[in-house]
């Protein structure tokens, strides 16, 4: 028999109070402190991003129909000239008040950066809330960025090339795509006419940078970490002293080495994405938000995405994604404002809204879930929730020394571990 409570209508009252000021508790993040003055009004906030203004302006204009918001502006900065804009305005006094950036400007940009407290955004919350990739965002004591989209690695590929060739759908792990490579690939001695994947050199392969991460990361390498000492390279500290990274790197090279019976690709070939675009290339490994711009670059061509391939044994399912996030500047001169903006562009929402006019994942978890019903996302949604990254130097900085790297192993100067070992030294010293 259930004992007789005898609960009277006040203490009903009270207790449901009490639960949803639990429920409150645990989305505090979707909450923010008022200003000095008690206004609920955001105020004039300006947000620099290297996401372009045209696919976060849906996003904005829904914004700013909230009154509270409605002198919030964004404003595109190209990733290649944003660190040196947002260190020039800030020389000036006239700075943002945010900054959208993904983690390949994190790590080079922190101390422009204001760190947001745990008290104000509970890790525990922000864990739950958010796909893993966006820990990278977290030190011990808060955090750099509010979440709001990630753009993962997929596998483009040409269906007509693979019909042709009697495959019927794209394989799923490297060695499935190692295996086509004869078939895919054309070539008059060292002259390669078309090949099957543009691995193996480094200059004219579009996204390489995260493509070579995308294996590092598969292989179990975290690439680096933050410490109590700061950030570094982890290359060939972790993934079991380094050997599972040191064949993550022979696999990528082979390729586009004429002796081996997997070449198909070297620098002599033009841009990986513009032999793509011409029918030459059969797999073009690409971030999800391309899908728009190879349409519109080729309409004629007969392309599909695939989820990126993932080791056949033995390594980690994993694929490198962009992270995106808003942080507040240091000289922002208007916190609470920034800090509302920030929170109002990351409401589920306005996230998914984002998102989808830029071809991204939202970073939240229940979003992810619930793909929309077009052509691709429901193929890159599900790798939101394996997406991770890396605190790296500037891009520019990655991209001379993953390049490096290559040419060292392409030219035989160094051996696979030697050109890891100096790879990985020269990415300790950019962060430091």
């Amino acid at each position: 028999m259930m004992p007789n409570l005898n609960i009277r209508p006040f203490q009903l009252i009270v207790i449901s109070v009490f639960g949803v000021l639990a429920l409150v508790g645990v989305f505090v993040f979707a909450t923010y402190e008022r200003n000095a003055t008690g206004s609920t009004s955001a105020g004039k906030v300006v947000i620099w991003g290297i996401i372009p203004e045209r696919e976060m302006q849906g996003a904005m204009e829904e914004l700013t129909r909230n009154s509270d918001y409605r002198n919030v502006s964004y404003l595109y900065v190209r990733p290649e000239a944003f660190a040196s804009e947002l260190a020039n305005a800030l020389a000036e006094g006239n700075g943002p008040d945010l900054v959208l950036i993904s983690q390949e400007e994190l790590a080079s940009q922190e101390s422009k950066l204001s760190l947001i407290s745990f008290k104000s955004v509970p890790e525990r919350t922000y864990r739950d809330m958010y796909a893993t990739i966006f820990e990278i965002f977290l030190t011990n004591e808060g955090t750099y960025g509010f979440p709001l989209a990630l753009d993962p690695m997929v596998m483009y590929y040409n269906r007509q090339t693979l019909a042709n060739a009697g495959i019927a759908t794209p394989p799923t792990t490297w060695a499935g795509i190692r295996g086509l490579v004869d078939t895919l690939t054309s070539r008059q001695g060292d002259t390669v006419a078309k090949s099957a994947i543009p691995f193996g050199s480094y200059g004219n392969v579009d996204n390489a940078r995260g493509i070579i991460s995308t294996l590092f990361l598969q292989a179990g390498s975290r690439l680096s970490e933050r410490g109590t000492s700061g950030i570094r390279a982890t290359f060939t500290s972790d993934a079991g002293g380094g050997s599972p990274v040191q064949s993550a790197l022979l696999f990528y090279a082979e390729f586009a080495d004429p002796v081996k019976p997997f070449y198909t690709w070297n620098s002599a070939r033009e841009s990986s994405r513009q032999a793509f675009l011409s029918g030459t290339l059969a797999f073009y490994p690409g971030y999800a938000s391309e899908a728009r711009s190879l349409a519109a670059a080729n309409p004629n061509l007969d392309f599909d995405m695939a989820r990126m391939p993932q080791p056949e044994a033995g390594g980690t399912k994993a694929v490198y994604a962009k992270a995106y996030a808003l942080a507040i500047t240091k000289v922002s001169r208007n916190y609470h404002g920034a800090f509302s903006a920030a929170l109002g562009l990351t409401e589920a929402r306005i996230m998914s809204l984002a998102a989808q006019s830029a071809g991204l994942a939202p970073a939240m978890r229940t979003l992810i879930a619930k793909p929309p019903a077009d052509l691709y996302s429901p193929v890159f949604y599900p790798d939101a929730l394996i997406a991770r990254g890396w605190l790296s130097p500037a891009p520019s900085v990655t991209d001379g020394i993953f390049a490096g790297m290559m040419q060292n192993v392409t030219s035989g100067r160094f051996t696979i571990a030697q050109a890891i070992k100096y790879a990985s030294d020269s990415i300790d010293a950019s962060l430091r």
